[in-house]
């Protein structure tokens, strides 16, 4: 008995144990990994869902408050100094078909800052406009306009429909209430609606006014925003000067934008359904026929998968062809329809 208790494990023995430690130890090993991946795939798939929710939240927003203080169109600075022309509140800028992506305008007055002009006659060349600071809370909101802010003021009383007309503040006198801004004489759609010899309406309703403009920036060779291929930026413009170094980055991998309208068929109950008519771009005059807008967009990984497992390609949306080209990233496409009622309300009053 004291001879075999001196006695070590054999050869065979420690063999043994060491094959099933490697078992045991690969086993576990390979659980860490599967766990990690997942975990990696599951916090991917986490920042995606949170990116493209944001960029949707935004653009909704801003797209079912469009038109409101406002016609389904505006005149002047929005406008265009080319042709006869004006611009829907709600303007879509298609990307060439099968080369880009989308980007969209929308304008819409403040409705905190709504202002009554003071009745008077004023030419369509004027440069200001006046407003009774007597007038319920009148001299507080004025207080809240700035240069270089736009001005947005709409004709109700008009008998062809609702005029609405955008300029862009020169100066602010909160003192007398005059608010200064920049001749649209050069416009040729303001022009087109009120010549040079003509007036202005004695009175109108106007507020500041936010035109938003959002793109996707993809391009690291113009030296503006910072946005590049490999990770493209949603965008938003303040001043209808995009891309300007001013521009808001919003969310970053947001690698598609593309939007569509849907059309009044002209039945007695408005709707959007299967067989509705969803097109890409919408011409001067048919903005009371806008039914919704539809969003589409793709949103991309920041990374791609590390076990490069994943093939996966930018997949069509709209009239945006997918890409041709796999790489090993990973995506969610997220598609929402958003009812415009400030355009058919305000261009029927």
């Amino acid at each position: 008995m004291r001879r075999w208790s001196r006695q070590g494990f054999t050869l065979i023995e420690m063999m043994i144990a060491v094959l099933v430690s490697s078992v045991v130890v690969a086993g576990l090993f390979s659980l860490f990994s599967l766990q990690s991946r997942q975990f990696l795939y599951q916090d991917l798939q986490m920042e995606m869902h949170q990116s493209v929710r944001f960029a949707t939240d935004m653009l909704t927003r801003s797209i079912r408050i469009a038109g409101y203080g406002a016609g389904g169109e505006v005149t002047g600075y929005h406008g265009s100094t080319t042709n006869d022309d004006t611009l829907p509140v709600v303007m879509s800028w298609d990307g060439e078909g099968d080369n880009d992506t989308d980007a969209i305008t929308v304008v819409y007055g403040d409705p905190m800052l709504r202002m009554n002009t003071e009745p008077a006659v004023t030419t369509c060349d004027a440069e200001s406009l006046n407003f009774d600071l007597t007038v319920r809370d009148q001299d507080t909101k004025i207080g809240e306009y700035e240069a270089g802010e736009l001005l947005l003021c709409s004709d109700y009383a008009n008998l062809t429909g609702i005029e609405s007309y955008l300029w862009i503040l020169s100066s602010v006198d909160t003192s007398s209430g005059v608010l200064s801004f920049e001749s649209n004489d050069g416009y040729a759609d303001y022009d087109d609606v009120c010549g040079s010899s003509e007036n202005l309406s004695p009175a109108m309703l106007c507020s500041k006014a936010h035109v938003l403009t959002f793109y996707i920036d993809a391009d690291d060779s113009d030296g503006v925003g910072p946005g590049s291929s490999d990770n493209p930026v949603l965008m938003m413009d303040l001043n209808l000067d995009w891309p300007a170094e001013d521009d808001v980055p919003l969310v970053d991998n947001i690698e598609d934008m593309q939007f569509e309208y849907c059309l009044n068929d002209g039945g007695s109950e408005p709707d959007c359904t299967e067989e509705s008519e969803w097109v890409d771009e919408i011409s001067s005059g048919s903005e009371s026929d806008v039914w919704m807008v539809r969003t589409s967009l793709v949103v991309r990984s920041s990374r791609k998968d590390p076990q490069l497992l994943r093939t996966s390609t930018r997949p069509a949306l709209a009239n945006h062809s997918g890409a041709t080209d796999s790489d090993n990233y990973f995506r969610q496409v997220l598609v929402t329809e958003v009812t415009v009622r400030n355009l058919r309300y305000q261009a029927n009053l």
